[in-house]
């Protein structure tokens, strides 16, 4: 079968195989997710989202979103987004629960930890209940102009759940300094180039390329940092 046309330009990429190959859960269309869920589908990975929220005027400060969109499911408006600039169907939800869907491949979005545990708790459970080797969770955690990250691999799951706290010991940053669509933008951009960095390892059966458990950014001081440990 020819490859898509609009697949032409990276076919020969490691961790392209064909399109619609993968399946990945997003957790959160906000600032991470909006921007994670196109990059993702341009790549040719299938995608399900999920988010409660409707978007908001204030939502335009950070998150891919059109003025049109104010007003609809977040979910609704990222589907029609990625139907208008690559022609692809995402899969939509609601909030993501202890009974929501899981794949082997799934990607945090979420502004609150409580989400956040909730998704990883379904993971860890799908990966260690059902001995998947295969699997990744990356993790993104975003303020107005530092990013975090976190790609969890079956034997990272110990290590990450150090770096899950209560919400309530999350400093509250001033409702004016919490986020940016460059640094949304590029949150995303680098969780996708860790998940096809992945992809590649597995499919190549090596560990060319790196995955860094944790990586952070901080504009201001143009600091960054990759940490495996």
């Amino acid at each position: 079968m020819a490859t898509d046309v609009r697949f032409t330009r990276f076919k020969g990429a490691d961790w392209f195989v064909e399109k619609n190959t993968f399946d990945t859960i997003i957790g959160g269309a906000g600032g991470i997710g909006s921007y994670l869920a196109y990059f993702l589908a341009r790549a040719g990975f299938r995608v399900h989202i999920f988010d409660m929220d409707k978007v908001e005027e204030v939502n335009m400060a950070g998150q891919m979103y059109r003025l049109s969109d104010i007003g609809k499911n977040k979910v609704d408006a990222v589907a029609e987004i990625i139907k208008d600039f690559c022609n692809e169907e995402i899969y939509t939800y609601e909030e993501y629960t202890e009974e929501s869907e899981v794949h082997d491949f799934m990607f945090s979005g979420f502004d609150n930890m409580k989400a956040r545990k909730i998704m990883f708790n379904n993971w860890a459970n799908h990966v260690t209940e059902n001995n998947i080797e295969n699997t990744i969770f990356i993790d993104g955690r975003l303020e107005a102009e530092k990013i975090q990250i976190f790609c969890v691999t079956k034997d990272k799951i110990g290590q990450y759940k150090e770096y899950l706290f209560d919400d309530s010991a999350v400093p509250d940053l001033p409702c004016t300094l919490k986020q940016t669509s460059h640094c949304a933008s590029m949150i995303a951009s680098h969780m996708v180039g860790f998940f096809t960095n992945y992809i590649s390892n597995m499919i190549n059966g090596n560990s060319d390329r790196i995955i860094p458990f944790f990586t952070e950014y901080i504009i201001p001081l143009n600091f960054l940092e990759n940490r495996d440990e």
